[in-house]
């Protein structure tokens, strides 16, 4: 339980920090900021994209970090996005395949962003 509530404390803390900073699809992918990356988010673009088990790998960590974020915004009083699983994927796809050696984690949180700009109204 302690450790739920740190994570969440962290995550929110997180959150607030991106908000404040002005965070956009494109500032400080996660390459660059030091983010203790945990399963297939780790991996590039070009290793989810390579074959359809691993597609089908990093679409199950897609869902649970597109939940994470989710789980941060209503944390936080933000919005959260509606996508549907194929939107995710989708999304994310779109992001790897104009950068297929950015990490999964990364391209995941651009798409993310570029997504609820895209379609959460204020």
């Amino acid at each position: 339980m302690l450790m739920r509530i740190l994570l969440i404390v962290l995550l929110v803390t997180f959150a607030a920090a991106a908000k404040a900073a002005g965070a956009t699809a494109g500032t400080q992918p996660a390459e660059q900021l030091s983010v203790a990356l945990v399963g297939f988010g780790s991996k590039t673009c070009g290793d989810w994209l390579s074959k359809p088990g691993r597609r089908l790998e990093g679409a199950v960590w897609l869902y649970g970090f597109w939940s994470g974020l989710n789980y941060v915004a209503a944390a936080s009083e933000q919005k959260q996005s509606r996508a549907s699983s194929t939107e995710i994927v989708h999304a994310v796809e779109k992001v790897c395949r104009g950068g297929p050696s950015q990490l999964l984690a990364s391209a995941a949180w651009s798409a993310y962003l570029t997504h609820n700009a895209a379609h959460c109204t204020p």
